[in-house]
């Protein structure tokens, strides 16, 4: 790493940690009035308590990463142009694209960071942070009527189930996606079903097979057939919501639903947001780099408070595309990656307009 590229990175992550720092205790503020009120008043564990916030860390960290990454671009490029150490670098011939290029790489390493920690620890922590709240916290019981339950066995073989009636032992619009030898999978559906031990009894439903061209050569109609199943299946207590799913979990789950018939608009748009969330660290640094540094034609800076108010255009923006998404209004992946890519380019334009390529 050559000098100049590490002092611009060593700038800029000081301001970054502080921008994680103080940005997490913004947004746990909520959460540990809540947790007081509980310890005092509830009489809940200080130590579940303790346990919560640890597990709600993760999802808060993503969640400052990328306002992090703007704040530490601006707070460092701001500094330099203060204290003119941006005019010298640019009287010893250096261009203003290469003062920006370890930001943009600072920017983009955050965003890698933020992929892997919402694939990796994000969903596990969520999911542990929810069983938390509703069974130590509001002492809740497992709920008796479960929508949208999903899950796998060990033999390769995925369950859908519209409603579950854990009080009544039955299920409401089942479908069972078996991997078989054949290229295809076999698929069941079933109006309703009632489970008793191994064995579940299917009412009112149909079996499909495909042929080696996935066209459908086998359909047999039933009233009732039994189903033997495993003891993996038995338990519903353990369901992961889409936000408890890593990127493998989800993507099985909007496979087997998609086979179905059912609409994976809301489960797309999820999916793809595990890629445009993490991708929004290196856009800021982008957007931020010309508003924090001088410009070479006007000699302004714009400053930090423009880029706050990008900051929250972008939220507003991504915000209303998750929402049209999610309701089939526009394709998942353009819902995603929108808010991103325009604002990808409106940071690329400026950096041309104001000749930072030269």
């Amino acid at each position: 790493m050559k000098t100049l590229d590490r002092y611009l990175t060593f700038e800029m992550l000081g301001p970054f940690m502080i921008g994680v720092v103080g940005f997490i205790m913004v947004l746990a503020v909520d959460l540990l009035f809540t947790m007081a009120d509980l310890i005092i008043n509830k009489g809940v564990p200080f130590f579940a308590m303790l346990k919560l916030l640890v597990y709600k860390m993760p999802s808060l960290l993503v969640m400052t990463f990328p306002v992090s990454t703007l704040f530490g671009t601006s707070m460092a490029l701001g500094r330099l142009s203060k204290d003119n150490e941006i005019t010298a670098l640019r009287t010893s011939g250096i261009t203003m694209f290469r003062i920006a290029a370890p930001i943009l790489v600072v920017g983009l390493l955050v965003s890698l960071l933020s992929f892997y920690t919402n694939e990796k620890i994000v969903p596990y922590a969520n999911h542990i942070s929810t069983n938390i709240i509703r069974q130590v916290i509001y002492k809740q019981p497992l709920p008796e009527v479960k929508e949208n339950v999903f899950f796998k066995d060990a033999q390769n073989r995925y369950y859908y189930a519209k409603r579950v009636d854990m009080k009544n032992k039955s299920m409401e619009s089942l479908m069972v996606y078996e991997i078989t030898d054949e290229k295809y999978p076999r698929m069941i559906l079933a109006d309703t079903a009632v489970f008793s031990g191994k064995v579940w009894e299917l009412k009112k439903g149909v079996i499909h097979k495909y042929d080696a061209l996935g066209f459908l050569n086998y359909e047999a109609a039933f009233d009732s057939m039994k189903l033997a199943v495993t003891d993996e299946v038995l338990n519903f207590s353990d369901q992961k919501s889409p936000t408890d799913m890593n990127r493998k979990e989800l993507t099985d789950m909007i496979n087997v639903l998609g086979k179905g018939g059912v609409s994976t608009a809301n489960l797309l748009t999820e999916l793809y947001m595990r890629y445009s969330i993490p991708l929004t660290c290196f856009v800021f640094a982008l957007v931020g780099v010309p508003f924090s540094l001088p410009s070479p034609r006007s000699g302004r800076t714009w400053g930090l408070v423009v880029t706050i108010v990008f900051m929250f255009t972008f939220y507003v923006f991504a915000s209303v595309f998750r929402s049209l998404g999610k309701g089939g209004i526009l394709p998942p992946a353009v819902a995603a990656f929108t808010p991103q890519v325009t604002f990808s380019v409106i940071g690329a334009v400026f950096l041309y307009w104001e000749g930072w390529f030269q």
